[in-house]
This record gives structure tokens, C-alpha cells and sequence, in this order.
């Protein structure tokens, strides 16, 4: 089992420019699995990364995408070999991966504690959207928590930090989703900003 992170996410202005783009880690398990593959601004360095890791897009397996905004989704076309997990956002539809080679959209439950991989389980953590699921990854280390923007930055992991209803438009759930986090997590890998220990 090997876990690193390959872009680690910023939310930032340069000048006159917004600069956002979510971390994208890399798990290394039975299989190759990228978590969350950031914006257009990082696809470069997302590769060259990935080429010291010796392996190339289409070594991907599995792509787990913590949310549909698009900071954290531009580069899924990338791996064209990868099952892409995510949660929908309507309603009753349990979550589903398109599989680009067969053509096809299929389903799978994704749930808390559901095993995507060796020592690789889903967490759902709605809040930020409704559609948020979080990675949990079970290390020597300890147990790591890929957040997404469940909790964006270690800043945010602190319950002083109330976040406000146009950035967070479901608080209440918000709230409950950073604490199941804060209770699992030895480590958070968040959706923009460096990995921290809880």
C-alpha cells in the first residue's frame, strides 16, 4: 500500500487571477487509483507526476471523484482506462462509474464502508455539495481521510471555522460530515492544501 499526493490543491488569486485546483493523490493498492484529478491548470504536472511514479494515465484503474465541481474533475478524460466512481447528485440514483472502453454507464453503491480496493473504502460526506464522498485509506501509517472539500484545508477542520451558507449551502450536514471525518481520520488529505494530522 502506497499513498502520494501528486498536485496538492490551491484556492488562491495571483494578481488579477483566480488560481483554484483540488489536490490530486494517487493510492497504489491491488490497484492504481487516482483521487480527484484537478483543474486544467495542473494537467501537466499531474503527468509528470504520475511519470515518476512510473506510470501513465492508462495505468489508472479507478478514478474516485470526491464531488462534480469542476476544480476537482477537468482531467478525468485522462484516464481512458479507468472505472470513474462519483456519487450523483439526483436523488434516488445510488452512484455510478463509466467504464470509457465499453461505452456504458453502470452502477455501484457507494456507501460508507464500501471497498473499493485493498484497504480503500468510500465515506459519504455531504455538505459542501450533496453529492461529496470522501476516501478513506487504511496505512501503516494510520487511517488517512482524502476529504475533498468535506473539509478543504486544515483551517477547515477546526469546528470554529462555521462556514457560511453561500460557499457551504447544507451547514447542518456540513458539520456532521467534518465529525465523522475528525473521529476516523489519524491524517486528512484535504481538497485544496497540504495533508495534516488530526
Amino acid at each position: 500500500m502506497e499513498y502520494k499526493v501528486l498536485v496538492e490543491g490551491k484556492h488562491e488569486k495571483q494578481e488579477e487571477k483566480v488560481m483554484i485546483g483540488s489536490t490530486v493523490t494517487l493510492i497504489k493498492t491491488d490497484k492504481n487509483i487516482i483521487v480527484d484529478t484537478g483543474s486544467f491548470l495542473d494537467r501537466d504536472k499531474l503527468i509528470a507526476e504520475l511519470k515518476k511514479q512510473n506510470l501513465t494515465p492508462e495505468d489508472i484503474d479507478i478514478v474516485i471523484l470526491t464531488h462534480l465541481h469542476l476544480d476537482h474533475i477537468v482531467n478525468v478524460d485522462l484516464f481512458k482506462n479507468a472505472k470513474v466512481y462519483c456519487k450523483f447528485r439526483g436523488g434516488e440514483y445510488p452512484g455510478q462509474f463509466h467504464t470509457p472502453q465499453e461505452g456504458c454507464l453502470q452502477r455501484t453503491k457507494i456507501d460508507d464502508n464500501v471497498e473499493i480496493a485493498d484497504n480503500v473504502k468510500f465515506l459519504l460526506t455531504p455538505g459542501h455539495s450533496m453529492d461529496c464522498i470522501s476516501v478513506l485509506v487504511e496505512t501503516e501509517k494510520g487511517k488517512i481521510v482524502i476529504s475533498g472539500d468535506a473539509i478543504a484545508s486544515e483551517e477547515w477542520a477546526s469546528k470554529e471555522k462555521q462556514p457560511d451558507k453561500i460557499v457551504i449551502p447544507h451547514v447542518e450536514e456540513y458539520n456532521k460530515s467534518r465529525e465523522k471525518i475528525l473521529k476516523i481520520a489519524d491524517y486528512i488529505i484535504p481538497g485544496h492544501g497540504k495533508m495534516f494530522k488530526v
